[in-house]
């Protein structure tokens, strides 16, 4: 069995994108913090309450002056004089490994991730792209499409991308195109859906033979500041099918993994570099992939966060923060069904507000046939049928009342997309 160890404005990006890059060593700036002081009123009735309250006015103004000096020493950063987003590239290019976060629903983040995969390959075409998005067990699949052996929708399909990652592909697809013109080779880090499943709510010693093979060689468990970030994280999710350990296991199975994967490419090819693309999540303090690639490889890296509400504001969460103004996709047509694949079945089991579906008298169990004569055995399948597809665009959708009508009793409908 195996053991596991414990141990700125940047003009050149898009016209409609206004980013700035700024140094997280001076990012402490950014907030400005309002000290109120409060006045205490002594009252002195004897001598004795004098002398108490003389040694707790002196405390006091030993503590509030060592506040005052905390908030008056912090840095202040002037955001005109801050890099552009190339010049943070320059100074970077020595690094083996970059790191750049995202949230996976931000389209800014990825057009940032875009601009930054260029100027990369513009330094230097000995390049690869680390990938969250895409599974191990995937690669050939995605090494076929770089090749151009395979289109776009078929490497899709045969990553299982829509059932295994599920956010719209358009998202990533400028990412992934510019990867296949330039042939940047793009590598799968991040584990199984089955191995992250198992780990859901079972130990390691539960795991069956061929996903103990799967797994990482070496665990982390010593950063507690991660394992206190994680457990916030786990209390928001209370239909969470495990306890924390579990949890906690799979975030570090992701982790070790996605780290092992890049670590293995570049011990394979020592004159690449790697661009690595994970959720900020997985990057931020270096807890997640940074430390775990650390531990496994000396190599220079630098870490790159996107600017983002929820974010905090810190010195040591990444290098370098880009200031990105949030844009969103076109929305995409949708029928307004919840589907589910029952082996080679695609099935309705619900309906969202203002369906099309249910409106054109669908009901659940219904299972869709095809769309617009292309056969759907798989969501993967009905995703990409409808992949272009706009509100007001409209379908031929052929299905069955339920499972067990047979082929002569397929019906047909059209469908105006919402």
């Amino acid at each position: 069995m195996t053991s596991y160890k414990t141990e700125t404005v940047n003009h050149h990006i898009q016209p409609q994108i206004s980013q700035t890059s700024i140094s997280v060593s001076l990012l402490l700036a950014i907030t400005v913090f309002v000290f109120c002081f409060s006045h205490t009123v002594f009252a002195f009735s004897n001598i004795e309450n004098l002398d108490t309250n003389s040694a707790t006015n002196s405390e006091t103004n030993a503590t509030t002056n060592s506040d005052t000096n905390s908030v008056i020493n912090l840095p202040v950063v002037k955001l005109e004089q801050t890099d552009t987003l190339a010049q943070t590239i320059q100074q970077i290019n020595a690094a083996r490994v970059v790191l750049v976060g995202e949230t996976h629903t931000r389209f800014d983040h990825h057009l940032v991730q875009l601009e930054i995969l260029k100027l990369l390959y513009q330094k230097s075409p000995k390049l690869a792209i680390g990938v969250e998005w895409f599974q191990q067990p995937y690669q050939k699949h995605l090494d076929a499409y770089i090749a151009g052996e395979i289109s776009e929708q078929e490497m899709l399909h045969l990553t299982g991308y829509f059932e295994r990652w599920r956010f719209d592909y358009r998202l990533y697809q400028p990412i992934m195109q510019y990867a296949r013109a330039h042939n940047i080779p793009v590598i799968a880090l991040n584990a199984s859906r089955e191995l992250s499943s198992a780990l859901s709510h079972s130990g390691f010693d539960d795991l069956s033979a061929e996903l103990k093979k799967q797994l990482p060689q070496s665990y982390d468990w010593s950063d507690k500041a991660y394992e206190k970030r994680l457990r916030s994280i786990f209390d928001l999710h209370p239909d969470y099918p495990g306890e924390f350990e579990d949890f906690m296991r799979g975030q570090l199975t992701w982790d070790e993994s996605m780290a092992e994967s890049a670590v293995h490419y570049l011990e394979e090819n020592p004159e690449s570099r790697m661009l690595i693309l994970a959720g900020s999540g997985h990057i931020a303090y270096g807890s997640g992939i940074p430390n775990r690639i650390k531990r496994r490889i000396d190599v220079k890296q630098f870490s790159i966060l996107i600017s983002e509400d929820f974010l905090p504001i810190s010195e040591n969460i990444a290098d370098f923060l880009v200031l990105s103004t949030e844009q969103t996709l076109e929305p995409v047509g949708l029928i307004g069904a919840l589907l589910h694949t029952e082996g080679k079945l695609v099935v309705i089991k619900g309906f969202s507000d203002n369906s099309a579906a249910k409106d054109a008298g669908l009901v659940k169990g219904t299972v869709i046939i095809s769309v617009d004569n292309k056969a759907v055995e798989s969501f993967s399948d009905f995703k990409l049928a409808i992949l272009e597809k706009k509100p007001g665009d409209s379908i031929e959708l052929h299905y069955l009342e339920n499972a067990e009508a047979g082929s002569k009793d397929i019906k047909s409908v059209n469908l105006e997309l919402r």
